[in-house]
């Protein structure tokens, strides 16, 4: 099961100068580009770059969605990151 993620932004290089900063190399990507989606196949990886974008939630002018293979999808906020989190944790890692 994947987890996918997309970045939206209004400004011009954003999502470039988030990418970069998360990958810690100048990330390649169209400046014009106002979105970007990437396929998470272990869903702890997708945690990892939700968790850089709330933590830094004010430096960048960026809004990050979830999409499950479910068909859920889902804003992710300064409020609810850390409910996506968890039950990101209890979806893919804790025993049934």
């Amino acid at each position: 099961m994947s987890v996918s993620i997309s970045l939206w932004s209004n400004l011009q290089g954003e999502i470039q100068r988030f990418l970069s900063s998360y990958y810690q190399k100048e990330y390649k990507n169209d400046e014009q580009v106002n979105s970007w989606t990437n396929e998470f196949w272990n869903p702890l990886e997708s945690i990892d770059m939700i968790s850089a974008l709330m933590d830094n939630y004010d430096k960048y002018n960026v809004t990050m969605y979830i999409h499950m293979e479910n068909g859920y999808l889902h804003r992710i906020t300064e409020e609810n990151y850390d409910d996506v989190i968890k039950g990101l944790l209890e979806l893919y890692y804790l025993p049934i």
